[in-house]
């Protein structure tokens, strides 16, 4: 091998250990001034650029509160046209971690598992007149977005059950749920959530992402009042709602 060989591949490989080993921090104040809009107030930044993680505070009205984010990025993914991150999520109030990807074959989330505390979706229940407690369980959930349809979704999301207050009914009345499961999987390019009560398997409904239409879909069956000790004067199987709304992003 020739001299200029070997200080070029020597030259190459300092740069890639720079680059490595770059430190988050600095990474960080070169660019904080064009972060102002993001939805979280970053406190302390550590690591690398390409093993790190920060600190922050989130301005969202439901996921306000401290959270610590680390990431790895997986250079061989890079190499194949595709940034491979490993996430890590932790604030007051949920838990998550996995990878998040994007590139060449699209973008998405790669063996998510943690827990959510329900109350956290009340706000976008509220239009339904329902607010929840308890514990969302997400396992080895893996979601893939090409263009605008789903090529891959699989993983559960269970919820534990707990009060559930409902239209009519006040917080010192709550109406008590069993634990439910959802099974996600792709469907004609949308992604489906299959919701069914544990014990029993009985389906009690679905919810749907359509990115084609820009369009979330909700269907309930009428075993959701059975299961709340209500009179649902027929067949469970029947559809109570069945609706669509545009997403909100």
């Amino acid at each position: 091998m020739k001299i200029r060989s070997i200080v070029l591949v020597g030259l190459l490989a300092l740069l890639v250990f720079a680059i490595a080993l770059f430190p988050a921090s600095l990474a960080w104040k070169s660019v904080s001034s064009m972060a102002s809009g993001l939805p979280v107030k970053v406190e302390r930044v550590g690591g690398t650029i390409w093993n790190g993680f920060f600190v922050g505070k989130l301005n969202n009205p439901v996921l306000r509160g401290p959270v610590v984010v680390s990431w790895d990025l997986k250079g061989l993914r890079l190499l194949m046209g595709e940034a491979n991150v490993g996430l890590s999520l932790e604030g007051q109030a949920y838990r998550l971690s996995g990878s998040g990807h994007w590139g060449l074959w699209g973008k998405g989330v790669a063996d998510l598992n943690g827990d959510v505390q329900a109350h956290m979706l009340n706000q976008s229940l509220r239009q339904f007149d329902v607010s929840a407690q308890g514990v969302l369980k997400i396992e080895d959930l893996s979601i893939n977005l090409s263009g605008k349809k789903i090529t891959k979704a699989n993983g559960q999301i269970s919820w534990s059950g707990g009060s559930v207050t409902a239209a009519g009914r006040g917080a010192s009345d709550p109406i008590m749920y069993p634990a439910v499961n959802g099974l996600v999987s792709e469907v004609d390019g949308n992604l489906l959530l299959a919701v069914t009560e544990t014990q029993s398997k009985a389906p009690l409904g679905e919810l749907g992402l359509l990115p084609e239409k820009n369009l979330g879909s909700v269907k309930v069956l009428q075993r959701v009042l059975t299961l709340a000790g209500m009179d649902s004067g027929g067949d469970d199987d029947k559809v109570l709602i069945n609706m669509q709304q545009p997403l909100p992003f």
